[in-house]
C-alpha cells in the first residue's frame, strides 16, 4: 500500500500507530494537515491549529463550563 509505504519515511510516524485507534488514514492526513511536527514549540499550537483549543465560558464570579472551541 502506498500511504504505508510513505509514512515509513516519516520520522516517528510508527509511534503514532501504535496509539490503539488510530490507524494508516488517520496519522496520514494528520502529518498532511500539520507537516513537520518538528515546527511547533507545543501541544497547544497544534490544538491552536486545528480548532480544538479549550475555552471557558466565565464571566467575573461566574465560572462556567470548559469546552472545545469548535
Amino acid at each position: 500500500m502506498l500511504i504505508e509505504e510513505l509514512l515509513k519515511k516519516i520520522p516517528n510516524s510508527n509511534l503514532m500507530l501504535e496509539i490503539k485507534g488510530v490507524g494508516l488514514t488517520t496519522v496520514a492526513g494528520f502529518i498532511a494537515e500539520i507537516g513537520d511536527i518538528s515546527n511547533y514549540n507545543s501541544p497547544k499550537q497544534i490544538q491552536k491549529l486545528s480548532g480544538l483549543d479549550l475555552k471557558e465560558n466565565s464571566s467575573g464570579k461566574h465560572k462556567g463550563k470548559t469546552s472545545i472551541s469548535k
